[in-house]
């Protein structure tokens, strides 16, 4: 559901980190050109919802950094 609303948004892709064996089955991969600075590589997933190949650092929205 969640990456099906993403095509609906038209996002061009999805990233995360975590097992690759669990998600290849979603089509996510690692993409060697696209970095999550603190996240080992082969951790670090990928998935393109368009036609464009995932590459550069990756930033989260600072909101993402609150500590409370």
């Amino acid at each position: 559901a969640g990456l099906a609303e993403l095509r609906r948004l038209g996002a061009q892709g999805c990233v995360l980190a975590g097992d690759p064996a669990f998600y290849i089955r979603f089509g996510f991969a690692n993409h060697p050109d696209l970095v999550l600075e603190g996240i080992p590589q082969e951790y670090f997933l990928a998935l393109s919802l368009g036609t464009s190949s995932p590459r550069g650092t990756v930033q989260f929205h600072l909101a993402f950094q609150a500590q409370g």
